[in-house]
């Protein structure tokens, strides 16, 4: 979706915005899935680095596109605070993935 200064309509808006949000949650699952082929289960906190590197993209890449999409009034607070939820509950799982129990990956 490309974000313009053309008028659209609040609902059309919101539209477009409920469909990025469904596009971001899938490159996010994507981004997961390779993360997860980098480390074999269990393999410890010598595999962190992924975590983190996985946190960088979410807040370098993701996260200024989503505050993007709330000041252009594509979804709002709410909507945003879930999907951030939602990509940090992917690093979780690769987390849980490297069996970091101790380690905070966030």
């Amino acid at each position: 979706m490309l974000l313009n200064q053309y008028p659209e309509s609040p609902e059309v808006r919101r539209q477009h915005g409920l469909e990025e949000i469904e596009h971001l949650r899938f490159r996010v699952r994507l981004w997961k899935e390779d993360y997860l082929r980098h480390a074999p289960p269990g393999a410890g906190e010598e595999f962190l680095y992924l975590c983190r590197e996985f946190m960088y993209e979410i807040e370098e890449y993701l996260y200024p596109y989503v505050r993007r999409l709330i000041e252009t009034e594509h979804i709002d607070r709410d909507q945003a605070t879930e999907l951030m939820n939602y990509c940090y509950e992917q690093v979780l799982e690769v987390a849980e993935h490297l069996n970091l129990q101790h380690a905070n990956p966030l």
